[in-house]
């Protein structure tokens, strides 16, 4: 099998060759493993596609998330680093040490209207609240699926997928368009409280989100990948009750899976949902998600668990510790991949990944330490797999 085959399988549920290996390395971390300026990611699209790119091909994984950053003209001061506009202007300083958002100066930049602002919407933040009633909500602009070919998006995915081939597969990014799409506009706290003061509200902007998301599912599939990322890093019960998820977050993924799965019964979605899932295991499956991840241990569950709630209804990703990428050694991140491996991916449908997003720090030779061990215990033989079966026939003797 090749990279898109395997990967593909995989997340459909079926068994492919061997374990997938689909780390989630973003941009600062592939800056820093391929040298290249984080400054030059900012301010150019293309170069925050090819970092990525270029550090999967150095990390030997089988798939990468390509993200579509914003071109954005940046000015250092004693340090720190801001985003300026064309005329020169301070637009807000540039979290360099975390997400690179832009803390906007004037929140009033932040033009819900504006299908370049909509289309880029995690990239800016600010201190208040951008929308304030649900009659604002109203407001937002879902830019189109054309609006993206219009933005370069496509031909900068069709140069990434000459570049890299078959060896390396593409997933596609549709962001959020649940509880990280209403922090975006109301802020953490003020979302939170949302959910108890403003329940009309909360639901209208969500609305809102899944038809932008939506649209970028659409994007992508026409442009030929199927396998996609829906983002929702907020919406775990390490923040939230399952009550609260069920009422708000539940309804508005289901009608994101139910439209794009119409769309295309070929796409395949996977949803990143760090922290603690395990509560709403049951309920993920009954969304129309074809996988579920990160499977982030940080959040106080194993991929046993999951696979136990869970069974064969749905793929899993993921299951390494990210601090086992920093403080850890190729040894110790081999044995806790083949405990991953045995755990959720005895049947196949497992892709093998880290609990979040990699680290910065991350070291590289821990990161290859996935491959290897996907190489030495990830392969398939008759619907199984051969190396982990012994010990899982152990395990199970007791």
């Amino acid at each position: 099998m090749n990279a898109w085959e395997r990967t593909y399988q995989a997340v459909s549920g079926g068994v492919p060759d061997r374990v997938p290996v689909v780390p989630k390395i973003w941009v600062d971390l592939a800056a820093r493993l391929t040298g290249t300026d984080l400054e030059d990611v900012i301010r150019d699209p293309n170069t925050a596609l090819r970092v990525i790119a270029d550090a999967g091909r150095l990390c030997k994984v089988d798939a990468v998330r390509l993200f579509h950053f914003p071109a954005r003209k940046t000015a250092a001061r004693e340090g720190t680093v801001y985003e300026i506009d064309a005329a020169g202007e301070m637009v807000g300083e540039i979290d360099m040490q975390g997400g690179l958002q832009t803390r906007l100066r004037d929140p009033a930049r932040y033009d819900v209207t504006d299908p370049y602002t909509m289309a880029h919407h995690h990239h800016w933040s600010t201190e208040t609240p951008v929308i304030h009633s649900a009659a604002e909500a109203a407001r937002i602009v879902v830019p189109s699926k054309e609006y993206y070919e219009q933005l370069g998006w496509g031909d900068r995915l069709d140069a990434a997928r000459r570049d890299l081939g078959d060896d390396i597969a593409i997933f596609g990014d549709c962001s959020s368009g649940t509880m990280a799409f209403l922090v975006c506009l109301r802020g953490m706290t003020q979302a939170m409280m949302d959910l108890l003061e403003e329940p009309i509200l909360v639901h209208r902007v969500m609305e809102k989100g899944v038809a932008i998301a939506a649209e970028k599912a659409r994007f992508n599939i026409d442009r030929g990948i199927h396998v996609l990322r829906l983002n929702d890093s907020v919406g775990n019960m390490s923040v939230m009750s399952p009550a609260h998820w069920r009422e708000f977050v539940y309804p508005h993924m289901k009608a994101f899976c139910d439209e794009v799965h119409s769309y295309s019964p070929r796409a395949r979605i996977y949803c990143h949902i760090c922290g603690n899932v395990l509560p709403i295991a049951e309920d993920l499956v009954k969304t129309g998600l074809d996988c579920v991840g990160p499977l982030d241990p940080l959040g106080g569950f194993t991929p046993a668990d999951i696979r136990q709630r869970v069974g064969d209804a749905v793929s899993l990703m993921g299951g390494v510790n990210t601090l086992s990428f920093v403080d850890g050694t190729p040894e110790s991140v081999r044995g806790e991949t083949r405990r991953c491996i045995e755990e959720a991916g005895a049947r196949g449908g497992f892709v093998l990944g880290s609990g979040c997003v990699v680290p910065r720090s991350a070291l590289k030779e821990n990161l290859l330490a996935l491959r290897e061990a996907a190489d030495r215990y990830g392969r398939y033989g008759d619907g199984r797999l051969v190396a982990g079966a012994a010990t899982l026939r152990r395990s199970s003797r007791g």
